[in-house]
């Protein structure tokens, strides 16, 4: 018995890392270079549709990450928010912003929380770059 426990705790031990090593998101809009308004709404693909999935915009001229509205992930992986782009106004017009999306972070995000980096989590979208206009 004791063996056939040890090959199964190790059975699910690579299954588990497996699956935590497929876990892949991605942001499909807007694309990376693009240019956009003060609320644009990202879209994306995640490969798991129960995961928790956030928004992390941050200002290049500014060392502030700031997270966005919690996402709400569709039965088939796809899902859209609508986040902030810097500030009302023509203020931030033509400054650029790293947008990132965050798959099952470590720590707990909320809306408006404002962090020193990207938060660590288990999977992590590539970085865009936009334009606000």
């Amino acid at each position: 018995m004791p063996t056939t426990f040890l090959i199964s705790s190790l059975v699910l031990a690579l299954w588990v890392g497996c699956a935590q090593a497929q876990l892949k998101v991605e942001i499909t809009a807007p694309a990376d270079k693009a240019s956009a308004p003060l609320r644009p709404i990202v879209e994306g693909k995640v490969s798991d549709p129960s995961a928790t999935i956030w928004v992390v915009v941050h200002p290049l001229e500014d060392s502030d990450y700031w997270v966005q509205p919690l996402v709400r992930v569709r039965a088939n992986g796809s899902w859209k928010v609508q986040i902030h782009m810097g500030r009302p106004g023509s203020l931030d017009v033509g400054k650029i912003f790293e947008i990132r999306a965050v798959v099952n972070p470590e720590g707990e995000l909320v809306e408006g929380k404002v962090l020193p980096n990207w938060p660590k989590a288990r999977a992590l979208s590539d970085v865009i770059e936009v334009t606000r206009r």
